[in-house]
């Protein structure tokens, strides 16, 4: 039986904590601008974030399943119940922010709506217009609709005011996609990537999903990324990637 932890005492600097939020099936690799054969399908990992800071909680992507629906048999943890073992509960929760609207980044959305969302003007428009695109599940964020926000007009945004927790704006794999830059007092500058790639191969090959909502705002953005990476020398988190979750501290572990 899992029980939660006792409540943290904010923490004197900021504390990643990683979750596991469910995994994809390798798809067909041409579907991320690749010839058969040129990289190996793999499966993908679904990561979700909480950034604890010595001024609040942001909590950073939400899953792929919502956790009503995650059946005990299945072995597979709800992002609450990971939460609750490191001390926390949605209520704790100050911010909300997601690199984007897919559905494999919102599925909990919902459970956050006390929280301040911040989003992108674009993404949010997107979100709530009268013809959702694809890859979206409206129903998993309809309760945010009317929470608190903290609009972004394709802008950064310094989550706490001391510049190391910032959302910094990368339009193209979705209108208002977003990243995460997070400066850890003992594990160093680290960037949360969302889906700017997911592949890394993508970085040296060039290559873009085939569902991207816009491939040149996309390349700046790409590139933008790349000059802040070895302006700050940080170390980037494709989101997606299997083999960087394999490696990573996972909660009750955490970064710091």
């Amino acid at each position: 039986m899992l029980f939660a932890a006792d409540k943290p005492k904010p923490p004197r600097s900021p504390r990643l904590y990683v979750f596991n939020c469910g995994t994809i099936k390798a798809m067909s690799v041409e579907t991320y601008g690749f010839k058969e054969g040129e990289v190996k399908p793999r499966d993908f990992i679904v990561t979700c974030f909480l950034i604890a800071h010595p001024k609040g909680n942001l909590m950073w992507d939400v899953g792929l399943t919502p956790d009503a629906q995650i059946k005990p048999e299945s072995g597979q943890m709800t992002l609450k119940a990971q939460m609750a073992a490191v001390g926390y509960t949605p209520a704790d929760i100050t911010y909300l922010a997601m690199s984007h609207y897919h559905s494999d980044h919102t599925a909990n959305a919902n459970d956050f709506a006390s929280a301040t969302w911040i989003v992108q003007k674009a993404e949010r428009d997107a979100m709530f217009s009268d013809q959702p695109t694809r890859i979206m599940n409206r129903a998993t964020f309809s309760a945010l609709k009317d929470s608190k926000v903290k609009i972004l007009n394709n802008q950064d945004y310094d989550v706490f005011g001391d510049g190391k927790v910032v959302i910094k704006t990368a339009p193209g794999h979705t209108p208002g996609h977003q990243v995460l830059f997070l400066k850890l007092a003992n594990d160093g500058n680290l960037l949360l990537a969302g889906d700017l790639y997911h592949f890394p191969e993508e970085q040296t090959l060039n290559r873009f999903p085939t569902f991207e909502f816009n491939v040149p705002e996309s390349a700046k953005s790409r590139m933008a990324i790349g000059e802040f990476l070895t302006k700050t020398k940080a170390r980037m988190w494709i989101s997606h990637d299997l083999a960087t979750y394999e490696k990573a501290k996972k909660a009750p572990q955490y970064y710091e």
